[in-house]
This record gives C-alpha cells, structure tokens and sequence, in this order.
C-alpha cells in the first residue's frame, strides 16, 4: 500500500481519536497558502528581474519590462544613484467594455546604489524587445589603468 507523505490518515490509530484536529487544521492551513502562492498576485507587488555587469569603463543595465513603451519608463541617474521607474495603464478604447481582463496595471520605482561613480551626462538607454538596456559610463578616476610590466635582464 502506498501512503501520500505527511497523510497519515490511514495508518491505523490505537487508543486515540481518529479525528485530531490538529491534523485537520494543518492541512487547511496549507490548502489556504498554496492557493495564495498560485494567485495572481504581479501587479501587487511587480518588480522586474534586473541584471548588472561591469565592463571595466561602464556598468551596464538590463531589466526585463515586457508591454513597455519608452513613454511608460523614467529614468534618473546621479553619480552614485539609480532610479527606473515605469507605469503600465490598461485601458479599454472608448467605447467599449472590457469582456475579460488578464492584463494587470501596474507602477513601480526601484533605486539603485552603484558601486562606482558615473556620469550622468554620459547614460545611454534603449529598449528593444521589453528589455530595457543602460550603459553607466564610469567616471574617469575610477576607471581600471593599465599597467605595463618591464623585465631588466
């Protein structure tokens, strides 16, 4: 005979009640909860998966905004600091009326403290197939130098 895990309701119970209302309450509880984690719950709480690389003379940005125009997105960068915010409105064309609405408005703002200094004046950003790609020129001061290495006989 197999047995689910964690289900002990047919193993035999010698002396005890058979209705333990622990057990009950416990499998409710995790009834409620796995039907909370498959909810749909992306405008709530909508963060976009986000990615940093350094080149050496700049970082580089990649956040994945899919159904983004360049009008929805706000960029602000200072030398240590970065901020991308983006707003997605679904509206019905006027006149007419939803019949069933999968898509989900949303807004969100999300700061980044860089690990070097920038220059703002020097940002490049572009957006091509719901990724949106920053380039963050480092300040000159901070670049990586070469260095030679002389051998003397």
């Amino acid at each position: 005979m197999l047995v689910r895990f964690n289900d002990r309701r047919s193993f035999p119970v010698f002396g005890a009640p058979r209705a333990f209302p622990v057990a009950t309450l416990r499998r409710e509880l995790d009834r409620l909860f796995g039907d909370l984690e498959r909810a749909p719950s992306f405008a709530a709480n909508f963060t976009p998966a986000v990615s940093f690389d350094d080149t050496g003379e700049a970082l580089t940005l990649r956040a994945e905004l899919p159904g983004l125009t360049e009008k929805d997105i706000d960029i602000d960068v200072t030398t240590n600091t970065l901020t991308v915010k983006a707003t997605r409105k679904t509206e019905a064309p006027e006149g007419y009326t939803p019949h069933r609405r999968e898509r989900q408005s949303f807004s969100f703002a999300q700061s980044y403290e860089l690990p070097t200094r920038v220059d703002p004046e020097k940002v490049q950003a572009s957006l091509k197939q719901g990724v949106l790609t920053l380039t963050l020129p480092k300040v000159a001061e901070v670049q990586p130098k070469k260095v030679t290495v002389t051998a003397t006989a």
